[in-house]
């Protein structure tokens, strides 16, 4: 059966801790915020990221990005030797210069926070929505110096690690502490995928006030739950497969099956988080077998098409504080083996391409952003005119 694989794989318990009280707290622009202030503010994301390993050993990463906002994504281009100051409750946080050149797509103008990237190492960090779930530590006079806001996090990796390895071996040097983003007057509840190159994969979350690192045997990451929960439900759905079912006979009537996909049949098409993870689950592991990184790229987004959201399709529920219909703002996939990122956008649907390399050139050792393109719902995508001669 399609998912027999997944009852080898280990899982880690699921924790569970009780939220804490929290103090009010400081953006990074010194704008006071209560937590309180969340739940006024709570939208709707549904990131769906997963990966593929071609024949020739490339390692091609790939997301969505929704929120009931467009957040405005550009390119940031970060060149080794820039500086940066981390966020922290009580005031400007960590201090660090990156070893390594990046790129990735900002919190909008945040151009020091990434929410999906990759370093000249070939190491790929993505950031996800984790509503309801984030345990993010209180303060703490001896964390003041290496604090750094929920959605610097993944800057930090980009900008210091080479691989999963040296994540897992610097990670607790950092205390990511719940500093509010002021353009979403919250404090932003996330959690990590982060892949190198040589098709390693950890989840990084935060869960009571630590940062834990779980290993990620799928590579596939949506939102909430804990992500050890998102494993142990596969094992509801280790009897989908790719292949359509034999034909039987009951009480004498012979029977086939209704069409090609029948295997499938049970597969959770909606679009909350468990179902994402299962759906994109069994896309990655039933895809034919890739010959390079092009070739995969262009085969990731055709699955990551499986989980682009139209506006309108998932609205929240009536009297609750999200107002926001979701939709998918982009979808970006990355090269890890030649670091180079593609990207399209709701109003963009041509799919563009910047190697990192040649973007840090033309840096010339200074930050430099550029616009993704259109991300607004109202955008339009138009069609490229095919003249007939």
């Amino acid at each position: 059966m399609f998912f027999q694989w997944l009852q080898d794989c280990s899982v880690e318990a699921i924790l569970f801790a009780s939220a804490q009280p929290m103090k009010k707290i400081l953006t990074f622009l010194g704008v006071a915020l209560s937590l309180g202030a969340m739940l006024h503010s709570l939208r709707l994301q549904a990131c769906t990221g997963g990966a593929i390993t071609a024949k020739d050993g490339s390692v091609v990463v790939g997301r969505t990005l929704e929120f009931g906002m467009p957040l405005d994504s550009k390119i940031a281009i970060w060149p080794a030797g820039s500086e940066f100051t981390g966020a922290g409750v009580n005031g400007p946080g960590l201090k660090f210069t990156s070893q390594f050149g990046f790129l990735g797509a900002s919190v909008g103008d945040y151009l020091d926070q990434i929410l999906d990237g990759v370093n000249e190492k070939g190491l790929n960090v993505g950031l996800f929505y984790y509503p309801g779930s984030a345990q993010y530590p209180l303060p703490t006079p001896e964390s003041a110096s290496k604090a750094l806001a929920p959605g610097q996090l993944g800057t930090w990796i980009l900008a210091n690690c080479a691989n999963v390895a040296d994540v897992r071996a610097k990670i607790a040097s950092v205390a990511v502490e719940p500093v509010a983003l002021d353009i979403l007057n919250s404090v932003p509840e996330v959690h990590f995928k982060v892949q190198d190159s040589s098709g390693a994969c950890i989840v990084i979350e935060p869960v009571a006030g630590e940062l834990k690192v779980h290993d990620n045997p799928v590579r596939v990451l949506t939102n909430s739950p804990e992500f050890p929960w998102h494993l142990t439900n596969l094992r509801n759905y280790l009897h989908l497969s790719a292949h359509n079912p034999a034909n039987a006979v009951i009480g004498g009537l012979p029977l086939s099956p209704v069409g090609m996909g029948g295997g499938g049949l049970g597969i959770p098409g909606d679009f909350t988080p468990p179902s994402r993870f299962v759906r994109m689950s069994f896309f990655l592991h039933n895809l034919a077998e890739q010959p390079d990184s092009v070739a995969a790229v262009s085969t990731l987004f055709h699955v990551l098409n499986n989980f682009d959201i139209p506006l309108g399709s998932a609205h929240p529920s009536a009297g609750t504080a999200e107002i926001n219909p979701d939709f998918t703002s982009w979808t970006a996939v990355s090269q890890l083996k030649t670091p180079a990122f593609h990207w399209k956008t709701y109003g963009s649907q041509t799919v563009r391409v910047i190697d990192l390399a040649q973007a840090l050139k033309a840096a010339a050792g200074k930050p430099l952003s550029i616009e993704m393109g259109p991300q607004k719902p109202s955008s339009i995508s138009n069609s490229v005119p095919f003249i007939v001669k």
